[in-house]
C-alpha cells in the first residue's frame, strides 16, 4: 500500500510540474528483467528472478543566452523489486551544468565520461570480482561525496576535469581527480583518462584508454583498455575489453585481471557476453531482448541468461 501512495503522489507531483513549468520536458521508460543463473554461485542466486525499474525524467530545456546556456536534469528510478524488499523510490541523475561552447562545469550526481564502454551490456555477470575499468571516480555517488566536472573544448578535443570530494567519516570512499581527453572526428572516437585517488589513506592512480569506431548509425565497435596502479592493501589491476553493436545485436568480451596480494592469489576472469533486440509487438519503443553471458576463472565458471523487456513512453 505505501508502495502504491508513493506511485500515487509522484505522478501527481510530475502532472503539477508538467503544468507549471513550460521548459521542462518529462520521458519514462520501464525496464523489466527475467533472469537465471547457473554456475558457481550461491544456490540462493539460482533462482529466476525478476527485477526491473521504472525511470522518470525531467528534463530542463536548454536555455541559452547568447553563447550561454544553463540545463539540468532529475531522475526517479522506481524499482519493481529489490534484494531486501524496501521498493524505495530513489534518485538517479541530479545535476545541473552550465558555461558556453569554450568551457562548463557540470556539478551534482552524474556519470562522468566513460572510459571503458562496453557497448550492449544487457547481462554481463562476471564470475569474480577482478580487474579494473577506470570508473572509480565516474560518478553517481550516492554518500554524499560532491562531484564536480569542469569541461574545455577546441574543435574535435573535449577536456574534463573531475573531483570527487573526501568524505571524513567514510575513509573507505575513494576521492581525488579524474582528467579524462576525448577526440572525436568523423566516425573516431578516441578516449584516454587517468584517475589519482585515495582510499584509507592509501594513494592508487589509473589509466583509461579506449577507441571507438562508428560503422553506422546504428552500429560501432570499441576496443578498451585499464589499468589500475595500487599500494599495500590494494593490488595492480588491469582490464582489456572488445565489444561491438550492430543494429539490434551486440556482442562483446572483458579480461579482468588482479594480480597477488598478501597471500591472495592472482585472479583472472574472462567473460562474453551477447544480446539481440528485437520489436515487441510492432509498438514504437517498445522491444524484447534475449541476451547471455559467461565467465570463467581459475575453476570458476558462471552463466547468466535473461529476458529485458523495455517500453520508452
Amino acid at each position: 500500500m505505501q508502495f502504491k501512495i508513493r506511485l500515487v503522489a509522484l505522478a501527481a507531483a510530475v502532472v503539477a510540474a508538467t503544468s507549471a513549468h513550460a521548459g521542462v520536458v518529462f520521458d519514462a521508460n520501464l525496464e523489466l528483467d527475467i533472469t537465471k543463473k547457473s554456475g558457481d554461485v550461491a544456490e540462493t542466486s539460482k533462482s529466476v528472478t525478476a527485477s526491473g525499474r521504472v525511470e522518470i525524467n525531467a528534463n530542463a530545456q536548454l536555455i541559452k543566452n547568447g553563447d550561454n546556456y544553463v540545463n539540468a536534469k532529475g531522475t526517479l528510478i522506481v524499482p519493481v523489486s529489490t534484494d531486501d524488499g524496501s521498493n524505495d523510490v530513489t534518485m538517479d541523475d541530479v545535476w545541473i551544468q552550465f558555461g558556453n561552447s569554450a568551457l562548463d562545469l557540470k556539478v551534482g550526481r552524474f556519470e562522468a565520461a566513460d572510459m571503458f564502454p562496453v557497448g550492449k551490456d544487457t547481462v554481463l555477470e562476471t564470475v569474480a570480482g577482478a580487474g579494473y575499468r577506470a570508473n572509480t571516480l565516474r560518478g553517481r555517488m550516492t554518500d554524499g561525496r560532491a562531484h564536480m566536472v569542469a569541461g574545455f573544448n577546441a574543435g574535435s578535443l573535449r577536456l574534463e576535469v573531475g573531483l570527487v570530494t573526501e568524505k571524513k567519516d567514510n575513509t573507505g570512499a575513494a576521492y581525488g581527480l579524474r582528467p579524462t581527453l576525448v577526440y572525436s572526428s568523423g566516425s573516431l572516437t578516441l578516449r584516454a583518462g587517468l584517475e589519482s585517488f585515495k582510499t584509507n589513506g592509501l594513494s592508487s592512480s589509473g589509466l583509461g584508454l579506449s577507441a571507438g569506431y562508428a560503422l553506422a548509425s546504428d552500429a560501432n565497435v570499441n576496443v578498451n583498455f585499464a589499468k589500475l596502479s595500487g599500494n599495500d592493501k590494494t593490488a595492480d589491476a588491469a582490464s582489456f575489453g572488445i565489444n561491438g553493436v550492430f543494429g539490434p545485436a551486440g556482442v562483446g568480451f572483458v579480461r579482468d585481471s588482479t594480480d597477488a596480494l598478501g597471500g591472495v592469489a592472482k585472479k583472472s576472469v574472462n567473460t562474453f557476453y551477447a544480446a539481440y533486440s528485437v520489436p515487441l509487438m510492432g509498438i514504437k519503443g517498445a522491444t524484447v531482448t534475449p541476451a547471455m553471458s559467461y565467465s570463467k576463472s581459475d575453476g570458476q565458471n558462471l552463466a547468466a541468461v535473461r529476458v529485458r523487456f523495455n517500453y520508452a513512453f
